[in-house]
């Protein structure tokens, strides 16, 4: 198994408008005498004017947009689903201890990750799946309110003192209605009111093969000509597109639960990448700007082979 160096890390950060955002937390409420779910939320250190405060906020835990986005990119790229325990399905490069997929620049395993493959189980004619592999490319941090939007509501309230849950969320009726007597049967779901904003970060972490290609990984992937012809022969910017690409799936479907009822309805915005080399300096920027301005720009980073 050859040596694998990581090269550099683009560090992206957004912030998201949500509108009807419903992330269960599991935490049951009582409101108005109805058994209630509540949004999740945390103890979140903000800072305004100088003061530091400590408030109860919603937030978006990464692994709900890492795994929305995955799962869309799946589906869009019509990826074969499989499941280690009969319950969850998902595409991965390998199932228990059998590789499922030899494809070295599949986008959803590069990118969103894959388990460990143990070298012993490999086979000696399919031992590029580990001159290839690299760990998971996206790292998803959790989502919390914009600095900007903590702000306002403080200053909409008088001071961050008088700043409570509640000033985050709205309840939501709905009714279900049986098809054969009509009868109504009403429910209320706490979910976040239009317009709350929190800020994102993903860490995009680059290695020395996502830039070099290794011949061997261009033989064994039907990908090799669509990198060569679109993204210059540099895989990372083909998983850059394909992250995007996702994320863009996201903004025109849902976040969360409900989102074929009206929930959900998410909106990047103010993207910005900016790309560290390992001694941490800056050596390009994109944006600030919208996810297809983002895609736009990739180009940009001015990542290429010099060997």
């Amino acid at each position: 198994m050859s040596s694998l160096r990581l090269s550099y890390v683009l560090e992206i950060s957004f912030k998201l408008e949500t509108s009807g955002l419903l992330i269960r937390s599991g935490k049951a409420k009582e409101v108005l005498g109805l058994a209630d779910i509540m949004p999740m939320t945390i103890e979140y250190p903000v800072v305004v004017n100088k003061k530091r405060y400590i408030l109860t906020v919603p937030y978006v835990p990464g692994s709900s947009l890492k795994g929305r986005a995955r799962s869309l990119l799946e589906t869009a790229l019509g990826l074969p689903l499989f499941t280690t325990d009969g319950k969850i399905y998902l595409h991965t490069k390998i199932v228990r201890i059998e590789i499922r997929d030899e494809d070295p620049y599949c986008p959803v395993d590069n990118v969103f990750g894959t388990p460990a493959i143990p070298p012993n189980i490999v086979a000696e004619e399919k031992r590029f799946i580990l001159e290839c592999w690299a760990p998971t490319r996206a790292v998803f941090r959790d989502l919390f309110p914009s600095d900007d939007y903590l702000k306002r509501l403080c200053e909409a309230k008088g001071g961050c003192e008088g700043v409570q849950l509640a000033d985050f969320l709205e309840e939501k009726w709905e009714n279900r209605i049986d098809r054969v007597t009509s009868t109504a049967d009403p429910r209320n779901v706490m979910r976040l009111k239009p317009g709350v904003e929190f800020k994102g970060h993903i860490s995009f972490l680059i290695y020395d093969l996502d830039i070099c290609r290794k011949p061997v990984c261009d033989e064994k992937s039907p990908r090799t000509k669509e990198i060569l012809e679109k993204y210059g022969g540099v895989p990372a910017y083909y998983y850059l597109d394909m992250l995007i690409d996702s994320l863009k799936l996201v903004e025109r479907t849902y976040l969360g639960a409900s989102g074929t009822r009206g929930y959900g309805t998410v909106k990047f915005k103010e993207v910005t990448g900016l790309l560290y080399d390992l001694g941490g300096e800056l050596k390009a920027k994109i944006g600030p700007t919208d996810l297809d301005g983002f895609k736009k720009e990739i180009g940009k980073l001015g990542l290429a082979c010099s060997r």
